[in-house]
């Protein structure tokens, strides 16, 4: 069975929550982004180094060394209030929210695809934040971003399934959809980045409606292993489809002949043109016959 032919896609209806799986994309992200987060308070004696070291820092556009922080800020999370309180709840809002409803876009999308969503949702919100701090603002971190567009993914691909607000409340999907564009729209100034929810929603909104597929990074990605592979081991793979056959020197005069009559008629052709013809006929006509 299809996995589009099954009751819950049909319908709009929530599969129940797989339980952990080791394997899914979901579970190796929530463990990359949980080991930063402890990593960093507790092999930086609380100075979040790791943090510093990974978060998005305004006015990057300019600083070719640091571009790599357009990707891994969404990995990392603070462990501090303003105040210098210790904290979780950014981390464990993000986690659980891709937990319980990445698990089944994982699903809708197969785990690499979703791999590639997710990556994209983070350069995409990355890069907005370091077109939008260009002269200077606060750092970003975490991967709200990217897990907003996943929630949104959610809702857009199960609309009619049943949520539980604050896990006793009963909502469809959609309203989360509602409360998540809404809340972030009315966002006040605090530390929150409101406008990157935004972002990221806008994402998942143009990747649903618009039937995009990163699946051509996939074919990319292989065709620049194998060159690299051909490289080191010092040869060449054989392609037979993207060589042609080199012509017989029968065929090129065969082919001179037709132009010649195309521009000139069949009067124009010497006797031994004819004869040549008659016979480069005769034996296509016998290759042919033996082939069917």
């Amino acid at each position: 069975m299809g996995i589009y032919d099954r009751s819950y896609y049909r319908d709009g209806g929530l599969p129940s929550v797989a339980p952990w799986d080791n394997r899914s994309m979901v579970s190796i992200l929530i463990f990359i982004n949980v080991a930063l987060f402890l990593a960093n308070f507790l092999l930086t004696n609380r100075s979040s180094a790791i943090t510093e070291a990974i978060r998005l820092e305004p006015a990057l556009l300019d600083q070719p060394l640091q571009w790599y922080r357009v990707m891994s800020y969404g990995f990392a999370h603070t462990n501090q209030t303003p105040g210098g309180g210790f904290t979780i709840f950014h981390i464990l809002f993000n986690m659980l929210s891709l937990y319980f409803l990445g698990r089944s876009v994982e699903d809708r999308y197969g785990k690499w695809e979703f791999l590639r969503i997710y990556l994209v949702a983070i350069l995409l919100c990355g890069l907005y934040w370091t077109i939008r701090t260009w002269n200077g603002g606060p750092p970003m971190l975490g991967a709200s971003g990217a897990v907003t567009a996943v929630c949104m993914l959610f809702v857009f691909n199960f609309p009619k399934a049943e949520l539980l607000m604050m896990g006793v409340i009963p909502m469809p999907a959609w309203v989360l959809g509602v409360i998540i564009i809404v809340s972030n729209m009315l966002g006040g100034r605090d530390a929150v980045a409101y406008d990157v929810h935004l972002v990221g929603a806008a994402f998942a909104g143009l990747y649903f409606f618009g039937n995009l597929n990163f699946s051509f990074m996939e074919d990319l990605t292989n065709r620049a292993r194998l060159t690299y592979r051909q490289k080191q081991r010092g040869f060449k793979v054989h392609r037979p489809e993207e060589i042609e056959p080199t012509p017989s020197k029968d065929e090129v005069e065969a082919d001179r002949i037709l132009a010649k009559i195309h521009q000139s008629g069949q009067d124009s052709l010497t006797a031994a043109e004819r004869k040549f013809m008659e016979a480069y006929s005769r034996r296509v006509r016998e290759r042919r016959a033996k082939t069917d």
